[in-house]
This record gives structure tokens, C-alpha cells and sequence, in this order.
């Protein structure tokens, strides 16, 4: 997660994937993902799909109220495919537009880094609101 003021990251905040951890709800995947991943090893699970530990979460966004910063981003990569939301991507963050209105917090943006081409990663940003995704142009400072 990375947050700031201002549409400025100033704050990264690293995040557990507990998809390998034993007993992960996995039901937010689509139905061909999830038959995949209950066939594969925890260690496996975790290089194809990832689950935001909540723990990591909540202290992330307490940290960064203390600190008055707003949450900007929520990134993730794509180790095997390009830099574009896959369903899963689009259902999570459309799950979560209902918790972050009760939580108080500003719409995030998406970035994904793709590591499909080992020697050229690309990134991308979009704004996913009730399952509509849109490109969003950014730069790097």
C-alpha cells in the first residue's frame, strides 16, 4: 500500500500475502483460479495469487491516519501476465470500494508491475469502481 498527501506518495507500507498460510479463505478468486490454486502447494499459491493479510492492513491504515496521509495506491504484480487487472483484481477491489466507505477512505488507485518479461517490467495504473476499469496516467518523480 502506498500512501501520502496531495496525490503524493511519500509512505510504502509492505503487506504479508498470506495465500500460502494453511486454511486461507480463498473464495474472492473466480471459480477456474480457485479450482487451480486448490490443487497447488501452499508455496506455489503464493507465487500465482496473493491475500492481503488484515492484520498488516489495519495497522497500515492506523499508521497512516496517525500520521494524517491518505491512502493513494494499492499495488500488486503480475509475475506471469501483463500489467491489467485480471477478474480477480476487479472483483477485490470492487469488494473493497463497500469497506473503504465505511473506513473513511479515499477511492486508491491500482498499480500493477508486470514481470512477464523478466528484463522489461511494466507498470500500470486504473482506477476500478464498480467493476469498471479505467487507465490512469501517472508519473514518477
Amino acid at each position: 500500500m502506498l500512501a501520502g498527501k496531495d496525490g503524493r506518495v511519500t509512505h510504502h507500507y509492505k503487506i504479508a500475502n498470506i495465500v500460502a498460510t494453511e486454511g486461507t479463505h480463498l473464495a474472492n478468486f473466480d471459480e477456474a483460479k480457485f479450482a487451480h490454486l486448490q490443487t497447488l502447494s501452499p508455496e506455489e499459491r503464493a507465487d500465482i495469487a496473493f491475500v492481503m493479510d488484515a492484520r498488516d492492513m489495519s495497522l497500515a491504515l492506523k499508521d497512516m491516519r496517525r500520521q494524517g496521509l491518505e491512502l493513494q495506491v494499492i499495488y500488486h504484480s503480475h509475475p506471469h501476465s501483463p500489467a491489467r487487472p485480471s477478474l480477480t483484481d476487479i472483483k477485490i477491489a470492487t469488494e473493497f470500494e463497500a469497506t473503504r466507505v465505511v473506513l473513511n477512505l479515499p477511492e486508491p488507485l491500482h498499480l500493477i508491475i508486470s514481470l512477464e518479461k523478466k528484463d522489461a517490467p511494466a507498470t500500470a495504473v486504473f482506477r476500478i469502481v464498480n467493476g469498471t476499469v479505467t487507465p490512469v496516467s501517472y508519473q514518477t518523480l
